[in-house]
């Protein structure tokens, strides 16, 4: 029984429908108390209302008939059998002796108050409680007006049964939801833990279901399938760079190791020996700058160097990166044209949006024909930069893939598949998109890049 209760304590849902219930009977007794309480007032009020009434109309009798009308009025008040066994009664002369009434008790048990109170008496010979009003006549008669209180204690027992009754059935209700809500929120949270569960235990493709309909629980499985979607693509994504990442590694170190072993062998001569060092200080050289690579791309993804972003000129990165790349082009027989250059500026990184800019351009002169055109514009909130070359391009099939870890359209090319990567991660970085479209002939390459409210006001 004890181990019951503590599994039930330890629920959380078991825990919230008790304090809510517990708050619900709570809020229920404060309810019937001021119920109550209102209730008596009232009838006290009432009861007061009509023991004075009553009082004035007896006083007017023995006004206008005196002694002998009193009498009449008091007798036929109780013979008329409305309420007579609740109301109270009593007429005494001036020597207090009996004259008319319903009361046994002697009359000098009665105080003289000018108001109505609560007192014990003795009517046709039982003991009650009752209201009373006690009056002394212009002759000397004291005249007794009051009501029993049989008629509030009934009500006063029927209140207390009700809320005795209520109290029970609230709690039989309270534990009867607990039960219900605490198997129902079992039965949608276990869902999510058998799914999480299996997931922990490496089945990534595995999804909660997900019924129709928008209430909580649906929309909270759709969040957390959205998020292993996410989680599934990036562990596969980490898986797929963590493998290439290990053929362009292993490759290069091959080829060191055999350079070197080839230097090891008896007899090589001192040229050997320095050519063999010379390749492998060129072959480290070069996974020292495929680890840099990989290392910041991997820290704009994360968002780090965002840390360093401030308001930059965009047109004027641009023009800088189109003046530094003129030479090259002509001497590949390219030329390079500045279709339109808005003044806009960003919140941004220069270095790195120098860097991706320079990359795409880079690209746009080596597999130009003979023109690349370059614009930047501005729509609203947003910063549009084209490069446009009028090369051969690529299939439409070819620009899913561009940009991903270690791709290249052309693998005979050199490089190692990272210069559209670290572009995409940039811009990623600052929140854009990156797009490739034929350009017929050519390739269309847009980022697009947002621009923030403060920064609107700097650009005209």
């Amino acid at each position: 029984m004890i181990s019951a209760f503590r599994r039930l304590w330890n629920s959380i849902s078991f825990r919230l429908t008790l304090n809510y219930g517990l708050l619900a009977i709570l809020t229920t007794l404060i309810l019937i108390v001021f119920i109550y309480f209102q209730f008596i007032g009232a009838l006290r009020t009432e009861y007061t209302r009509q023991i004075t009434a009553a009082a004035q109309r007896l006083n007017v009798a023995y006004e206008e008939g005196g002694r002998s009308a009193l009498i009449s009025a008091l007798e036929l008040t109780l013979s008329d059998r409305i309420d007579s066994d609740r109301e109270i009664y009593l007429l005494l002369d001036e020597d207090s002796r009996k004259l008319a009434g319903n009361l046994d008790e002697s009359p000098m048990s009665y105080p003289t108050y000018a108001g109505v109170f609560e007192a014990e008496v003795i009517q046709d010979g039982i003991p009650t409680r009752g209201h009373l009003k006690i009056q002394t006549l212009h002759g000397g008669e004291t005249l007794v007006v009051g009501h029993d209180l049989s008629e509030m204690n009934d009500i006063t027992s029927l209140i207390g049964q009700a809320t005795v009754a209520a109290i029970i059935l609230a709690v039989l209700l309270v534990v009867l939801g607990t039960y219900i809500f605490r198997r129902e929120l079992a039965y949608r949270v276990s869902h999510i833990r058998r799914t999480t569960q299996q997931i922990g235990a490496g089945q990534l493709s595995k999804r909660i279901s997900a019924p129709t309909g928008e209430d909580e629980f649906t929309l909270l499985n759709r969040d957390i399938n959205t998020m292993l979607d996410r989680i599934e693509l990036l562990m596969k994504s980490a898986r797929h760079i963590s493998d290439t990442i290990a053929h362009n590694l292993r490759t290069p170190l091959t080829r060191i190791m055999g350079v070197l072993r080839t230097a090891q062998r008896p007899g090589a001569s001192v040229a050997q020996l320095t050519q063999a060092n010379q390749q492998a200080i060129e072959g480290i050289e070069r996974l020292n700058v495929l680890l840099e690579k990989l290392l910041q791309i991997a820290e704009m993804e994360a968002g780090i160097q965002r840390r360093s972003f401030k308001p930059c000129k965009l047109d004027v990165i641009v023009d800088d990166v189109l003046k530094m790349y003129e030479t090259l082009a002509e001497e590949k027989g390219v030329s390079l044209h500045r279709a339109k250059l808005e003044n806009v500026t960003l919140h941004g990184d220069v270095n790195l949006l120098a860097s991706a800019l320079a990359n795409l351009v880079d690209n746009a002169v080596k597999f130009a024909a003979s023109r690349v055109v370059v614009s930047v514009a501005r729509q609203e909130r947003t910063a549009l930069i084209t490069i446009r070359d009028d090369g051969a391009g690529l299939p439409p099939a070819e620009y899913e893939h561009l940009g991903k870890h270690f791709y290249r359209s052309d693998p005979s090319s050199e490089g190692h598949g990272l210069g559209l990567t670290s572009v995409k991660s940039i811009v990623g970085l600052h929140g854009g998109s990156l797009s490739f479209s034929d350009a017929k002939p050519g390739l269309r390459v847009v980022v697009l890049l947002p621009i923030a409210a403060k920064d609107l006001a700097c650009s005209p």
